[in-house]
């Protein structure tokens, strides 16, 4: 992570705006192109620093998707197989590639973006067999946890059309947007008291290398 921070770090310049550099990730994920939402490529890219999403392992197209990936859009090749027919890829974990993911899928224009983004996810690369799709509901979990975030983010004094994500959120206002406001008609008092002044603070979903501990601790 060091290395990471290192080399975004070099990119900023002094006096230079946040989202300037959040710009340039968001760059490199569509590989200095505009973000098309019909480009599997390019949504696997931008989907893939949110949700943590990983190809499969199997036949050319895949591998064609690997590679393109790698080539273009910020995953990293890991290695070979034995007999040299498959990839093993990774997206890193970078909180400014997941800033650029999330300007990306945000259209103050369109509100039905994020819905022809998904199409394409679901069309082009979960029905086609090309990624992991996890557990029952486990990516759509993860997108609706995600966007109920984003939607609870503060906007920015300077641009009020975009959200600061790098502001912790207090986990009410988080829980009023993941449920739209329903889920505590009644004892709405109870929950002010136990977590009015409690915070969450999360940008994207990484797969952890280590099993988590037994007694998780505090």
């Amino acid at each position: 992570m060091l290395l990471t921070y290192c080399r975004w770090n070099a990119q900023f310049n002094e006096g230079e705006e946040e989202d300037a550099l959040v710009a340039l990730a968001a760059l490199k994920l569509t590989s200095g192109c505009d973000f098309d939402f019909n480009n599997k490529y390019q949504v696997l890219a931008v989907l893939s620093q949110l949700l943590c999403v990983e190809p499969t392992l199997g036949n050319s197209e895949v591998t064609k998707l690997a590679v393109q990936s790698v080539a273009a859009h910020m995953r990293f090749l890991t290695g070979f197989s034995s007999d040299g027919t498959k990839l093993y890829t990774y997206c890193p974990s970078e909180p400014l590639l997941a800033l650029g993911a999330f300007t990306l899928l945000r259209r103050e224009e369109d509100s039905g973006f994020l819905g022809k983004v998904l199409n394409t996810f679901n069309s082009q690369l979960c029905e086609a067999g090309l990624v992991e799709e996890g557990l029952l509901g486990e990516l759509a979990s993860r997108l609706l946890l995600l966007v109920a975030r984003d939607m609870a983010a503060p906007t920015k004094p300077k641009a009020p059309a975009s959200r600061d994500l790098l502001k912790p959120v207090l986990l009410m206002d988080f829980l009023d947007k993941l449920f739209n406001g329903t889920w505590c008609r009644t004892h709405r008092d109870d929950f002010e008291t136990a977590f009015g002044s409690t915070y969450v603070n999360f940008t994207h979903w990484i797969l952890t290398r280590d099993s988590l501990p037994e007694e998780p601790t505090k």
